[in-house]
């Protein structure tokens, strides 16, 4: 099934559950489109084996500084592989725009798409990109992909071997912060953008956070910060499935390993699609409230596990402006912001920096806050905002400040 087909059945599912909503007084269905205000949503009932219910009934809450970062490299395309041409890359002008965003705050760059399956070579690559950054005083984060050659899929020793030489590679780099292990596991029918595709991968995920976890300790690399994301809405059943999985799977000791949970959320790209979405900041909230109260916990995550929203962002593109993509960042960002001590969110990536090809064919192409020739829309200078009003200061040794 495809990523359009995904979403219109998830969708049309929703519609199903909100026809059925008859009583204001006891639980309501998933707030799709933001139409029911906190003040106004009643606390849900449990059990809710496939997270159906409303979760968004919670008050705003304070707490440290977010931590602010932003994708610098190209946006995957749903599917097998990319398929629009990428306008290259003009490192002096990313460069100039990174900083600009930082400014004085605490800023991450999320280095995406490190793959198993380019080997030493891919990992060199990374590591010259990982100091790179470090050299502009920005933190650094790793995507560590499962993403197999066909003659290594399914194959878990010769996968840890793999994490292992990943500790051991950028352990050392000081401005490496995180790492991601595997990404987005609980998505099946994108092996270039996902490791759902891929065999045996949630125990990819499971076994590769604790061999990151103890490698990195034992190495003396305890800094680093180990963690694993979730695509949100991908799948009512298989989304439950992936939580109640690293519950049996992973147990004790993937909590004991695990540091933090990465959110990817896309409201108005992908679920819930834009034409259903009234309130951007309400339905945003939603998908916050459901992964604290109703995903994570299936697998024992309880609120002192930190979330990071790893990835979100609204591409413009045929069809969708500019404008819009900066109207619905702020409500993006302020509700993170507003929220972060409700449901402890310490971080925030905006997916991405600049468009693959501002001459492509459809929304996967700009996801950026720059156009492919490095000019900025709308959206740049309010994510600039953003990050200077509401974004964790450094420290005086240039390191973001302790997290809370």
């Amino acid at each position: 099934m495809n990523a359009r087909a995904v979403v219109a059945s998830s969708f049309a599912f929703s519609l199903l559950l909100l026809a059925v909503w008859v009583s204001p007084a006891s639980a309501i269905p998933w707030d799709v489109g933001g139409r029911v205000p906190p003040s106004e949503t009643p606390a849900p009932t449990l059990p809710d084996p496939l997270c159906l219910e409303s979760y968004a009934n919670d008050a705003p809450d304070g707490g440290p500084r977010i931590h602010f970062g932003i994708g610098p490299r190209l946006a995957g395309e749903i599917g097998t592989g990319q398929s629009t041409p990428l306008v290259p890359e003009d490192w002096r002008k990313r460069d100039r725009a990174l900083k600009r965003l930082a400014g004085d705050r605490d800023f991450s760059v999320r280095l995406n798409r490190l793959f198993m399956s380019d080997g030493e070579a891919g990992i060199r690559k990374f590591q010259k990109m990982a100091r790179h950054y470090g050299r502009l005083g920005l933190g650094v984060e790793l995507q560590v992909r499962y993403h197999p050659g066909p003659e290594l899929d399914g194959d878990i020793p010769a996968w840890l071997e793999y994490v292992r030489k990943v500790v051991r590679a950028f352990g050392p780099i000081r401005s490496v912060r995180a790492l991601q292990i595997t990404n987005e596991v609980n998505i099946a029918f994108s092996p270039n953008t996902s490791d759902g595709a891929w065999k045996n991968s949630k125990q990819s995920l499971v076994s590769g956070v604790k061999t990151a976890k103890r490698y990195s300790d034992r190495l003396g690399y305890g800094r680093l910060e180990i963690g694993f994301n979730f695509a949100w809405r991908f799948g009512t059943q298989a989304d439950a499935d992936f939580w109640n999985d690293l519950r049996e799977m992973g147990g004790k000791e993937l909590r004991q390993a695990t540091e933090w949970v990465g959110l990817d959320l896309y409201p108005g790209t992908y679920l819930p699609p834009a034409a259903a979405i009234e309130n951007y900041a309400d339905t945003y909230l939603e998908a916050i409230a459901q992964m604290r109260e109703c995903y994570m916990p299936k697998a024992g995550f309880g609120p002192r596990f930190p979330i990071r929203i790893e990835e979100t962002g609204w591409p413009t593109g045929p069809g969708r402006t500019e404008a819009e993509q900066k109207e619905i960042l702020r409500q993006f960002v302020n509700t993170a912001h507003r929220y972060r001590g409700t449901y402890n969110v310490t971080d925030f990536r905006w997916f991405g920096l600049r468009d693959n090809n501002s001459d492509g064919p459809d929304y996967q192409s700009y996801f950026g806050l720059l156009r492919d020739n490095y000019s900025p829309k709308p959206g740049f200078y309010e994510y600039l905002t953003r990050v200077s009003k509401l974004g964790a200061r450094k420290s005086a040794t240039g390191k973001g400040q302790q997290r809370g």
